[in-house]
């Protein structure tokens, strides 16, 4: 039996299973190509027809080396806490430090029930929270020195 094959709306030919096959596990052809044939009802996915698999994709969010390297998938407090906790360390950004990561803990947290999946970025909300408690602290004593000092 010939098979048409189709990619974007570009007819690439006409071929017999066999050299799809090969075609496939060559690169030539793809999975997701249509294919029709007399007597089907219509074009449809070619790791359909042939009774081959298709991977899934996954979202970008998903992908663990992305979210390395992009902020994809993040909370935005969380970014701003990762932030925060390094402005911190000149000890007057140290207490919104925490205030902003507490607020990137809660809304992590809260969209793990949400229907657009969860948010990520929970190390770099601990670090801010960390960051500022220590810098905070910090704070406290500098200004209780310049006060026992005035």
């Amino acid at each position: 039996m010939q098979y048409a094959i189709a990619r974007e709306g570009q007819h690439l030919g006409t071929y017999p299973e066999h050299e799809i096959r090969e075609g496939i596990a060559t690169g030539r052809f793809f999975l997701q190509d249509l294919v029709w044939a007399e007597g089907l009802p219509a074009w449809e996915p070619l790791g359909q027809k042939l009774g081959l698999a298709i991977p899934q994709t996954r979202r970008l969010e998903e992908n663990l080396g992305m979210r390395m390297l992009l902020p994809v998938g993040r909370s935005f407090w969380a970014i701003l806490a990762g932030y925060m906790g390094l402005f911190s360390l000149m000890l007057f950004p140290a207490p919104f430090a925490v205030i902003v990561s507490l607020i990137a803990i809660a809304d992590i947290r809260k969209s793990k029930h949400s229907p657009n999946g969860p948010k990520y970025g929970m190390g770099r909300a601990i670090f801010g929270l960390l960051a500022g408690l220590v810098c905070t602290i910090n704070l406290i004593f500098v200004l209780l020195i310049l006060i026992k000092a005035a």
